[in-house]
């Protein structure tokens, strides 16, 4: 097949070069180039951990390890899982301070620990 190949392209340079065309120069290597490129190519890995908020985090590399529940490294470079929150629906106190309400208390967040926002003249202080 590849003499058949090299041939036509032969052919095609003679009858170029007999109607006033250019040479046409032929370089066939495939050998150390495919080599090169094979040995160069490594594969990337994904680690995954699931944090305990309910997100995941991930990261691609040439290495990676896990701490489960924790972090994650690729190619030297660590990634936490971002920090817990409170359990429940409870929305953030910072959030709740200063909005409108009608009486009693309210749970809220306070970074990873459950709090409780007070209903004072109208308004939630937290």
């Amino acid at each position: 097949m590849k003499r058949a190949f090299v041939l036509l392209v032969a052919m095609l340079g003679v009858s170029l070069m007999a109607c006033g065309g250019e040479a046409l120069e032929v370089q066939v290597d495939e050998g150390p180039a495919a080599v090169e490129l094979a040995q160069s190519t490594q594969e990337l890995v994904t680690c995954m951990t699931d944090c305990p908020n309910g997100t995941f985090i991930s990261c691609t590399g040439n290495t990676c390890s896990t701490v489960e529940g924790r972090s994650v490294t690729c190619d030297g470079v660590r990634k936490l899982c971002p920090p817990a929150v409170c359990p429940g629906d409870y929305r953030s106190c910072s959030a709740m301070n200063g909005q409108s309400c009608r009486s009693g208390t309210q749970p809220c967040c306070r970074g990873d620990v459950a709090g409780y926002c007070y209903c004072i003249a109208g308004r939630y202080s937290c």
